[in-house]
């Protein structure tokens, strides 16, 4: 902070003279959590203390008494001009809580993704952290009542308690302050106050039933007791107990127990026998968190590398001298992550691990806590704003902060203090991008920002890297890896193609199924293995049509075809998310003879319940997993062998590892490779490749099977032979023929409103505006397939930038955007801006 000036530092022949007794007046730029650009000065009173940047404070803004809790960006002494300066009214920090390395960051992402910087706070700060006269505040029931209070706050809390919730100007009236922020700021930190969305949505984790011995039978000589005493009374207990000590270990000196699904599973047992163990006394059964280990398992061993990992680790600690972007292409990575982070922790470093989906993370911190304990905590959307909120206050202090953070693309925004390794896994996945709302930031480009402030490496991974990360690798911008050999030196899957249109001809399809298909699968379940059913499209089926005219149900306010949903037996909008009910009759002829097209994942399911009628079967969609938890109930069943086959969209392809998974079932290749997307072909190999890879995990090669009408289509070539690099070659000269990434920078820009006369000459505005300078590389306006949604009509374009001067053309396109939006007719249509969209 820059210091004050007082009588030994008073200026002389410059503007601001002062007498012994004055100050020289301090200013502050303020970040504040609204969508709007820039930054905000305000006057910073002298009795406030001092004030750094990275500390919040409270500052009025707009018209009215609205105040909100801003970031300090900047202190200094330049007079504002041309306006009268308001004050910051308190500070709600004594330290800061944000750092400058994240303060540095959010200015890029404000500056590459054309956001303003109060978008990025807003992504950035737990809610907690973000404090307005918009929050809404409730009391805490379970703190609130036993609180005390002083007579003041004391009259908040009945207040809160008789209406249940309050605004932060009706607390300012109860409390009789013009700011209350720092006081609802002290209750919340003691519990006392919650936010409104934070009681409606708190976050519970979810717990596992685990089996381990009873006490009295834990030694040698109690269990060849119980051996001989089950041996000639109970045959099948004592074939649960023999499972149980092969699979706990429990002989060696080392004890792991066993969830109770996982050793029901693999021992063939039912739940009564191992009730009745637990009745004896042999066994006990106790609930803990999924996925976090016993309380007295600290850290494990190291992995043992093969001597390929070895090579591979070698050459991927090579690039690193070299260069600060590490690309790893290989499907065995962790055991190679888990060295690397081991490294960086012993010499005092802190970790980030990205993974795509929140769903891929129980697994990882699993098997990431068995080797380094309690040094590990994880960062995501559905934590409770209390906890995310915890986890962001211990980083900014470093009192007792992490030293491996395992999150989601947000958990790039923590306050790290000593970051030296960033670790992207699945990097090609397109989870890591933002869409809605901004910032629309790539989660991997600015992990490698992150990484670069604070002098850290960057790995990332991939069986089947982004075309525009190999790019990079392959013109030296980062070094790369290579690991071809599977973990445990499993071959690779063997993949068939089969002819769906010779199966329709032969009549021999047993619903979407080839009886290759049907076959496969039985054998697998017949010998007590998994498989997974693969069907990028959820729902039951996509439209239903008049068999007379033609009509397809349509929804009232999107123009797009509704889904069926059998479950409820509703129709379901996927743009809108409204519901409708089933139409009994034509709405165009009033014709009754209705039918269904297509398919999706819960016919499938359906199908396959039909199909092998004693496997147990479970759906893994945006419909499934859409309550707390359910996701992740789906896939720990999975894993602890509870289901048998796993129906499921994109989500089965995100790196999941399942022991006893041997047979995969694509049933329609061809959709994946006719989206409409210049990156279509790059993203069904990426899907093929990614879910052809859940097979054969452990003892054996899997099998893959692909139906498809196009059998002979190159891209499935490529997947058939696991050919990343062919696969690489072949859309790189597309992409450089037609002018797409890596080759260019794309920025879509969506306009919306909801008249189309508006929106259209809006659209018409900006392409002429930007085509001056940038003249074909404006591509559009356009009008998309799906036209007009949530009741606005919607118009596209997509502007190429030069890779060469992006920076500069960047530029050009924000003034133009400031400019024929600043005009009146246009400034009510609005603009989705879209920085590299994927």
């Amino acid at each position: 902070m820059l210091p004050r000036l007082g009588p030994e530092n008073k200026r002389t022949g410059g503007e601001w003279v002062r007498n012994a007794d004055l100050w020289l007046p301090m200013f502050v730029d303020v970040i504040l959590p609204l969508a709007v650009p820039g930054l905000f000065t305000f006057g910073l009173p002298a009795d406030l203390g001092e004030v750094r940047p990275g500390m919040r404070v409270v500052v009025p803004f707009g018209r009215g008494s609205k105040l909100y809790g801003g970031l300090v960006r900047r202190v200094h002494t330049d007079i504002p001009s041309g306006r009268q300066v308001r004050n910051v009214l308190s500070v709600l920090d004594s330290t800061p809580i944000v750092t400058g390395h994240q303060l540095d960051l959010w200015d890029r992402i404000a500056e590459h993704y054309l956001c303003g910087i109060g978008e990025v706070m807003i992504a950035a700060l737990p809610a907690q952290l973000t404090l307005s006269s918009e929050t809404r505040l409730v009391a805490n029931p379970a703190t609130a009542k036993a609180a005390a209070q002083d007579p003041r706050t004391a009259h908040l809390i009945n207040a809160l308690l008789d209406q249940e919730v309050l605004s932060m100007q009706q607390a300012s009236e109860l409390l009789g302050l013009k700011d209350p922020l720092p006081v609802v700021k002290r209750l919340m930190e003691q519990g006392t106050l919650l936010l409104e969305e934070e009681l409606k949505d708190e976050w519970k984790p979810r717990t596992c039933t685990y089996v381990r011995l009873h006490k009295d039978a834990n030694s040698e000589e109690a269990l060849h007791a119980w051996f001989d005493k089950l041996e000639k009374k109970a045959p099948k207990q004592l074939h649960l107990l023999m499972r149980f000590v092969e699979v706990s270990r429990c002989m060696s000196d080392a004890p792991l127990e066993v969830e109770r699904n996982k050793l029901l599973h693999i021992s063939g047992s039912s739940s009564a026998a191992l009730k009745q163990l637990v009745e004896k006394g042999l066994f006990e059964t106790y609930e803990r968190e999924a996925g976090v280990p016993a309380l007295d398992k600290t850290a494990g061993n190291a992995p043992v590398l093969s001597d390929a990992q070895t090579e591979a680790l070698n050459v991927v600690r090579h690039g690193f001298t070299e260069k600060d972007v590490v690309l790893l292409r290989s499907s065995g990575k962790t055991e190679l992550y888990i060295t690397l982070i081991d490294e960086v922790l012993a010499q005092g470093g802190q970790v980030l691990y990205l993974l795509p989906e929140i769903a891929l993370t129980t697994q990882m911190i699993e098997r990431l806590r068995a080797r380094f304990g309690e040094r590990i905590a994880v960062s995501h959307s559905r934590m409770s704003q209390h906890d995310r909120t915890d986890l962001w206050m211990r980083m900014a202090r470093a009192e007792g902060a992490p030293a491996i953070i395992v999150g989601a693309r947000s958990a790039l925004f923590l306050p790290f203090q000593q970051l030296r390794l960033v670790v992207v896994d699945e990097e090609h996945d397109p989870s890591y991008k933002q869409h809605d709302p901004a910032p629309r930031y790539h989660a991997r480009d600015m992990a490698i920002v992150l990484a670069s402030l604070h002098g850290a490496k960057t790995l990332l991974g991939s069986a089947t890297p982004s075309m525009e990360s190999q790019h990079n690798a392959q013109h030296g911008k980062y070094a790369s890896a290579l690991l071809l050999s599977r973990y445990g030196d499993v071959r690779m899957p063997v993949i068939e193609r089969v002819d769906l249109r010779d199966a329709q001809k032969r009549k021999t399809m047993r619903g979407h199924f080839t009886p290759m298909l049907v076959e496969t699968v039985q054998r697998a379940l017949d010998r007590r293995e998994q498989a997974i059913i693969f069907q990028n499209r959820r729902g039951y089926v996509p439209v239903w049509q008049c068999e007379a005219c033609g009509w397809i149900p349509e929804c009232d306010h999107c123009d797009v075809s509704l889904t069926y949903h059998k479950h409820d037996h509703r129709l379901r909008c996927h743009y809108c998310s409204r519901h409708y009910p089933p139409p009994e009759r034509c709405g165009s002829c009033g014709g009754a003879r209705l039918r269904m097209l297509g398919f999706g994942t819960e016919k499938i399911e359906e199908e396959v319940k039909e199909l092998f009628p004693e496997a147990r079967v479970a759906r893994m969609d945006q419909d499934t997993t859409r309550g707390k938890n359910a996701l992740d109930r789906i896939i720990t069943g999975f894993a602890q062998g509870a289901v048998d086959i796993l129906v499921g969209t994109q989500m089965v392809t995100k790196g999941l590892d399942f022991d006893h998974v041997s047979v995969v079932g694509i049933l329609n290749a061809d959709n994946l490779m006719r989206f409409p997307d210049f990156r279509a072909h790059e993203r069904a190999f990426q899907l093929m490749a990614q879910v052809a890879g859940r097979s054969g995990r452990r003892k054996q090669a899997g099998t893959v099977i692909i139906q498809a009408f196009e059998v002979q289509h190159p891209v499935l070539d490529l997947v058939v032979h696991h050919d990343v690099e062919g696969m690489y070659k072949r859309e790189l000269e597309h992409r450089r023929l037609h002018g797409y990434p890596p080759f260019t920078r794309l920025i879509r820009l969506t306009l919306k409103h909801r008249s189309e006369e508006r929106v259209a000459a809006a659209a018409y505005a900006l392409t002429r505006a930007l085509a001056e300078q940038l003249g074909e590389r404006v591509l559009g306006p356009e009008i998309p397939s799906v036209a007009w949604v949530n009741d606005k009509h919607i118009r596209n374009l997509m502007v190429k930038l030069r890779r060469s001067a992006h920076h500069e053309e960047k530029a050009f396109v924000r003034d133009t955007i400031d400019r024929v939006f600043g005009e009146p007719e246009h400034r009510a249509v609005q603009l989705i801006t879209d920085v590299d969209p994927v």
